[in-house]
Order: C-alpha cells, then sequence, then structure tokens
C-alpha cells in the first residue's frame, strides 16, 4: 500500500514457476533504474505498457465489456419481475449465451497461457523434472492468479456488489464474470426467493444509508499461526473500538488454520476509510507473509 514494490513482493505476485530468482532479480532491476530495491507502482505500469502490443486493445476491450455486462445485469433485475414469460425466457437464453461465450473465450486463453508456459519449461535446460518443481510451479500460478476481491466496475471496485447484491470470488476476471451470470440465472430460474423490483424510495437512496458487512476469510501457513494470531487480535481489538464499527465477529475453522472476521460498519464511507487507515494497512502489511493463500474478501450492503 505504499506506492512501491520491493523484489519480495515484486516475485511473490510475478513468480510463474519458470524464471528463476535470478532471472526475476535481473528483470526487477531493468525496471528499478535507480537500484533503491524499490520499484514504483507507475514505473511498473510504464514499463508493461510499453509491451502491451494488440493487448491494449484487449484490455481496453475487457473494460467496456464489464460496463457492458453491468449494465445489462442491473437492467435485467429491474425488468424482470414484471416481463411477459416469453419475455423472460429470452433474457435467460441471453444470459445463459453470454455465459458461454466468456467460458469459450476463457478455455482458449487458459490453452493459450498452459502451452506457452510448457513449452518455456521444456526449453529451460535447469528445471527439474521433480514432483516438488511442478508442485510449486502449480501453487506460484495459484498465488498469481489469486485475488482478494474481484473488481468487477472500471469506475468504482464496490459497484458490483453494492448495486446488484452479488459479490463474486473467482480466479480471474473471466470467471468473475461467469460466475456472476450463472448467479443471476440461478436467481431468474428459481421461483423463491422472487426478485423484487427496484422501488424508487430505495433508488433515491445513497449507500450511505446502508450498512456494510464485510467478511474476511484468511488462510495462515501453520508456521505463522502464532504470529498471525498475536496481530489479528491487536486489529480486532483497535477496529472494535471504531466509532463506525457496529460489531467486529471472528472464528477460527478447526480443520485447517483458516480465520473467519465478520466486520459490521455504519456506511461505506466508513468502509472505505477504515481501509486506508493506518493500523488497517499495518495488518495486511504484518500477515502478507504468513498467508497460505490469498485473503478472500466479501462485503454485502442492507438497508
Amino acid at each position: 500500500d505504499d506506492g512501491k514494490l520491493s523484489f519480495e513482493e515484486f516475485k511473490n505476485y510475478f513468480a510463474d514457476g519458470i524464471l528463476s530468482s535470478e532471472e526475476l532479480w535481473e528483470l526487477f532491476s531493468g525496471i528499478d533504474r535507480r537500484h533503491s530495491d524499490n520499484v514504483d507502482t507507475e514505473k511498473l505500469c510504464d514499463y508493461f505498457s510499453a509491451y502491451l502490443g494488440e493487448y491494449r486493445n484487449v484490455l481496453s476491450a475487457l473494460e467496456t465489456l464489464n460496463s457492458a455486462v453491468l449494465a445489462a445485469m442491473d437492467k435485467t433485475k429491474l425488468r424482470y419481475e414484471t416481463s411477459s414469460k416469453t419475455e423472460q425466457f429470452l433474457t435467460r437464453f441471453l444470459l445463459r449465451e453470454t455465459m458461454h461465450q466468456l467460458q469459450s473465450l476463457q478455455g482458449s486463453l487458459e490453452c493459450a497461457v498452459d502451452t506457452m508456459e510448457e513449452q518455456a519449461g521444456r526449453e529451460r535446460k535447469d528445471v527439474k523434472k521433480s514432483e516438488s518443481s511442478v508442485g510449486l510451479r502449480s501453487g506460484r500460478r495459484c498465488g498469481r492468479r489469486g485475488q482478494k476481491n474481484v473488481c468487477l466496475s472500471p469506475t468504482d471496485p464496490y459497484s458490483g456488489m453494492l448495486t446488484t447484491g452479488i459479490c463474486v470470488e473467482a480466479d480471474s476476471q473471466w470467471m468473475a464474470q461467469i460466475s456472476r451470470l450463472q448467479q443471476l440465472i440461478e436467481k431468474l430460474e428459481c421461483k423463491s426467493p422472487r426478485l423484487e423490483p427496484l422501488k424508487e424510495d430505495a433508488a433515491s437512496k445513497g449507500r450511505d444509508e446502508h450498512i456494510l458487512v464485510a467478511k474476511r476469510q484468511i488462510s495462515v501457513a501453520k508456521s505463522g499461526v502464532e504470529e498471525f494470531r498475536q496481530a489479528f487480535r491487536s486489529y480486532t481489538e483497535v477496529t472494535a473500538g471504531q466509532s463506525s464499527c457496529l460489531h467486529v465477529s471472528a472464528c477460527k475453522l478447526t480443520d485447517e488454520a483458516c480465520f473467519i472476521l465478520y466486520e459490521f460498519w455504519q456506511d461505506v464511507t466508513s468502509w472505505r476509510s477504515h481501509l486506508q487507515s493506518s493500523y488497517s494497512k499495518s495488518f495486511q502489511r504484518a500477515i502478507i507473509s504468513l498467508l497460505e493463500s490469498p485473503e478472500l474478501l466479501t462485503t454485502m450492503l442492507f438497508p
């Protein structure tokens, strides 16, 4: 959260099991021309921007697609309940077709990625063909793709869950869109519970007239459980003491080193302010090296 990446942070995110640590360091040093051992995120963006090529159009199209899907789904939620049976059938068909098209494109992308990674792995003479190296590659790949929360809006990272009440956690943006569409299809095809049309008085209310509930699921490596407990305890105590925090509840799953934290905030503004607070950022920095997998964050609004 300091706008810079150390080499450890850089390696944790970009390691793909193919480039060695030395090669990653060479890449890092090439971007960090001042040799400050910290790369500004702006310089990192500039570096990748120079190599976008055709993918500039692809990423731009993805942003447009995000906006289009969100707009279509919001309109579907408003109009579906009052539509005729024929119109409802057509809506469900179009949603399924959109989802299938995204799945097809995702399959092509995954095939291309897998092929390139396998080819790169064969070309490396110093790659060890052991089960441990394969496991490492798989783990790093999962870590690279995992995200705490998938942003489904190009302008507001909270808009997806706040406007539709659906929050998606997935391995990629494609999977997020597909899962989101699948959830809406299931709701449209299910007679109970029914989708309620948005009332005019509800539409006029702002987000700050809703309570925000955040669920954080944190999986910790067994070797770091005790250290995590100490940081976790301090964080929950400070959070519970905030005037805008209505309630904090924590529990630990018995079968694994997984902690669940529920935070109730009086409005969205309070939640956003909390995320930018020094104690929240300190907690994130303290636990990043202790995590077994990326943290999963789910939020929901209640009137």
